[in-house]
């Protein structure tokens, strides 16, 4: 009897302290999974320091870089500068900084853009649009010993738009 009456109270408590919690525990889960943020897009001035297929895909390895112009150029050319007083202004109106060694690599999309400065005897032709063979050819006949600074923009990852930086 004693046995009755205990289940009879115990019984309501537990089935209050279970509504309480169970909602609270849904609302979580639901709120945690049904959430879905937007593809992270991450823009960088790089140097290109490797670009090859492997297993059939193409990588990229890329050095970070920090990429000046116009009066920053002058300012950051300046801290950085051990220079004489002669030497006021950033050479060329452009200041290139690169600190962290780190070398970054990613895939390359099949969907990628690739964008040129490129030049030709007579003129430039600006935000050229070329293939992924075009841009493997320009990369090949460059000169080794100068490094070319790009832009680039990597969504979730993987590198999907590669644009060469104009340099005087």
């Amino acid at each position: 009897m004693k046995l009755q009456k205990l289940m009879k109270l115990f019984f309501p408590v537990l089935m209050i302290f279970t509504l309480l919690l169970l909602p609270s525990q849904i609302s979580q889960t639901y709120a945690s999974t049904n959430v879905t943020k937007p593809p992270a897009l991450e823009k960088a001035t790089t140097y290109l320091t490797s670009f090859r297929e492997v297993n059939g895909k193409w990588v990229g390895k890329f050095d970070y870089i920090q990429w000046y112009f116009g009066k920053s150029a002058d300012t950051e050319f300046l801290k950085d500068c051990k220079c004489s007083k002669e030497m006021d202004h950033a050479p060329d109106g452009y200041w290139i900084r690169n600190v962290n060694p780190k070398i970054r690599t990613f895939t390359i999309s099949n969907n990628t853009q690739y964008i040129l400065q490129t030049r030709s005897l007579y003129a430039i032709k600006w935000n050229e649009k070329v293939t992924r063979s075009q841009f493997i050819t320009f990369l090949n006949q460059q000169d080794k010993h100068h490094q070319i600074p790009y832009h680039i923009e990597v969504k979730n990852g993987v590198v999907t738009k590669i644009t060469q930086q104009y340099i005087p």
